[in-house]
């Protein structure tokens, strides 16, 4: 067999593991609970006393600006509250994850510059429920990630499977195809 063949046989392979991934309803259903459980879970947290938890947090990240830290801390609770709902209620789903996929990735870069900077604060990801260092947390951002793309890949008829999005009328869902 050639490197050629070789190679074409792993791509195959691939392709199918994912493809065998994003069609599982079951999976992506999984996948779709526990992105949005965390991501309420996390908002939650958060909103019990929002300037403590969510604000402070941003500001000792010491990342942004003092002035877009506040207002990121402030509009962080909401936004994963909506996409953690938006997950387990099956209600724009493509676009919850998406949310998730794009904070996921905010969440890892944030710590890892922090973790270079040769600190290790809580990270607040969970505000009054859980305290969890950076170092502890950043393990948590890479499979969220990955739930997020397997979920905003899967097949119209395996992430909508056990939503309540299903009983929406299809002309709404046809307005909103890309986002569902």
């Amino acid at each position: 067999m050639s490197r050629i063949e070789a190679d074409n046989q792993v791509a195959l392979r691939a392709r199918d593991w994912w493809a065998a991934l994003v069609l599982n309803k079951h999976i992506v259903l999984i996948f779709r609970l526990l992105l949005g459980g965390i991501f309420l879970l996390g908002s939650f947290a958060k909103l019990v006393n929002i300037e403590r938890y969510s604000v402070e947090v941003v500001y000792n990240f010491g990342i942004l600006p003092i002035g877009l830290a506040r207002l990121f801390g402030l509009a962080l609770p909401f936004i994963e509250l909506l996409c953690g709902l938006g997950l387990l209620l099956g209600i724009l789903i493509r676009l919850s994850a998406l949310g998730s996929a794009l904070m996921s990735i905010a969440f890892f870069i944030a710590k890892a510059v922090v973790i270079a900077q040769g600190r290790n604060i809580d990270c607040g990801c969970f505000g009054a429920f859980i305290g969890l260092l950076l170092s502890e947390s950043i393990l948590m951002d890479v499979p969220m990630l990955f739930f997020a793309l397997v979920v905003m890949r899967a097949p119209d008829q395996t992430v909508h499977w056990a939503a309540i999005g299903m009983f929406i009328p299809s002309t709404l869902k046809e307005k909103f195809k890309l986002l569902w």
